[in-house]
């Protein structure tokens, strides 16, 4: 009985161990587990602007000055720095003396004018000539007395043009005549805010004394300095977007205008240009800072990837690991614009393979 015992226990020891062993090389015979997937960014289509940065101010560029037209008083002033004015709105008169001045000095030159037109239209091909002789008579003595004779003759060139130009000076002092007159009441010559105030009623002015100024809060534009490293990437009607510390809500398109190849004196070397705004929002005045971004290069609806996958030293050529979803593989890939943000894939890769993230 005891033998039995110790045969049974023996077998079943002996399927125990055979069975472990089975399992276990069935275990170690089994394909290792597949790696985790690496972190990866998927190539797609994007637009790749590359552009330069460029800090400044708002400029107004519609400042008028309102000149006193005469010697004389003003007898009202109209308008106080900071009101709006409409265009064509009286500002200021002047005094009824220097009124009739201007009137007087217009009649003049209206006259003067019309004498020198006169005597340029009779020189139209023909003119009267004077010719006085003598003839012996008059006494026993035949004593010569003068004989005024006319006939008509072609006028020579250098009295043409004499009269040309005296008729055109006469026209010239015409115009300025009116232009006074016509500023007796001072207008504004466009819609705008009145910034500066200097006309004084009863006071006497003198000619071309300012008295006012007047500007267009519309008409701003983007004065901006670049690095002597990014001027020559720059060209008149580069598209710009522009950002504005007063209204972090908005940004305003525009274009560069005009480019200045002149050093701005500082610390370090820059360069002005100015940017045309192709709109002006309210409450953007002269002197607000601005912030601008000028493209200089962009491809539209390129395959692309981040920049900070695609690590491009130097070159157009660059191995990138692709993750085909079982592993990683090295692929040559030709790289085009690098952009701000985004790098053109020019060859190598196809729209949504997986870029590993390194």
């Amino acid at each position: 009985m005891k033998s039995r015992t110790i045969i049974i226990v023996s077998v079943i020891f002996i399927l125990v161990i055979g069975a472990a062993g089975y399992y276990g090389f069935s275990s170690s015979a089994q394909e290792p587990p597949a790696p985790p997937a690496p972190q990866t960014v998927a190539v797609t289509k994007c637009d790749v602007q590359q552009t330069v940065e460029a800090p400044g101010t708002l400029s107004n560029t519609s400042e008028t000055q309102i000149l006193m037209p005469v010697d004389g008083d003003l007898s009202q002033v109209f308008v106080k720095a900071g009101d709006g004015v409409s265009a064509g709105q009286t500002l200021a008169g002047l005094d009824d003396t220097s009124r009739a001045q201007a009137q007087i000095a217009l009649k003049d030159a209206q006259d003067a004018y019309q004498k020198a037109y006169n005597y340029r239209q009779s020189l139209n091909g023909e003119m009267w000539i004077e010719r006085i002789t003598f003839k012996y008579g008059g006494g026993p003595r035949q004593i010569p007395v003068p004989v005024v004779h006319w006939y008509r003759g072609h006028a020579d060139p250098a009295t043409i043009q004499e009269a040309d130009n005296d008729l055109a000076l006469k026209k010239a002092q015409l115009d300025a005549a009116q232009s006074t007159l016509d500023d007796m009441e001072l207008k504004a010559p466009f819609s705008g805010v009145v910034t500066e105030v200097d006309a004084v009623a009863n006071q006497p002015f003198h000619a071309n004394d300012i008295l006012f100024k007047i500007i267009d809060p519309k008409a701003l534009e983007a004065e901006v300095n670049v690095t002597q490293d990014d001027y020559p990437l720059l060209k008149s009607g580069q598209d710009a977007i522009v950002y504005f510390d007063a209204r972090p809500d908005i940004t305003v398109q525009g274009k560069v205008d005009r480019i200045i190849p002149k050093l701005v004196p500082g610390t370090s070397p820059t360069y002005d240009i100015t940017i045309s705004l192709d709109e002006v929002p309210n409450g953007l005045v002269d002197g607000m800072t601005v912030d601008t971004n000028v493209t200089i290069a962009s491809r539209k609806g390129v395959l692309c990837l981040p920049r900070s996958v695609v690590h491009a030293s130097g070159g157009n050529s660059v191995i990138l690991q692709v993750w085909n979803g079982s592993q990683t593989e090295n692929r040559q890939v030709t790289i085009g614009l690098r952009g701000d943000s985004n790098i053109e894939i020019v060859s190598g890769l196809t729209e949504g393979e997986q870029v590993v993230v390194k």
